[in-house]
């Protein structure tokens, strides 16, 4: 970006998204760089614990790209359409102590979800299950016991595939900056994610 790039609020937005692009793939490269060969268990945690952190950096991403360009751009909807459970999981790591007692919003019945807390037996929201390797490296499943629409307890789980969300995201990130004219040669020749979004 040149001293002349535009400077309104959407552009700051744009930018700000970037940031977080940028956070997030820093955040996927710590991810897969955790490397604790005597304690696997350890190990996994650490990955699932950052995975946390990546989400909530990708829901920073998809909040600037909102505001800097419009919820309904056609660049936000694909990205929503392709990955509908960022904002959903974001808000289930964000309020974790919620959903463990079943108060979280999706456990709550009635009309704007703020009626009676769901009863459970055991912990509303715990990592199922995660690994990594292969084509989606890192990846956790998230297993929410939520109130289904007849009021009744459901188990519902949600995936978070690091290396599939992140090149998303870096994806995202570029789109957003060339909808704000903010994506030029200079640019391109000095940021990474937006040179190649999918080099990860």
């Amino acid at each position: 970006m040149n001293d002349m790039a535009p400077s309104g609020p959407e552009h700051h937005l744009a930018r700000w998204a970037h940031a977080w692009a940028a956070a997030a793939s820093q955040t996927y490269e710590t991810i897969e760089s955790i490397s604790i060969p005597e304690s696997p268990a350890t190990e996994l945690g650490r990955r699932d614990a950052m995975t946390m952190v990546l989400v909530d950096a990708v829901r920073n991403v998809l909040r600037g790209a909102e505001h800097a360009i419009g919820k309904d751009s056609d660049i936000v909807r694909r990205f929503n359409d392709e990955h509908p459970t960022i904002k959903t999981l974001r808000d289930r790591f964000e309020h974790y102590e919620d959903y463990i007692r079943g108060t979280g919003d999706a456990q709550r019945a009635g009309r704007g979800r703020k009626g009676d807390p769901l009863e459970l037996d055991a912990a509303g929201i715990e990592v199922a299950t995660s690994g990594s390797g292969g084509p989606e490296g890192h990846f956790v499943h998230i297993s929410v016991i939520e109130r289904a629409s007849d009021d009744q307890p459901t188990e519902v789980v949600y995936k978070a595939p690091t290396r599939q969300i992140t090149t998303a995201v870096r994806r995202l990130a570029r789109d957003v900056l060339a909808e704000a004219s903010l994506l030029d040669e200079r640019h391109l020749a000095a940021c990474e994610i937006c040179s190649n979004p999918d080099g990860i």
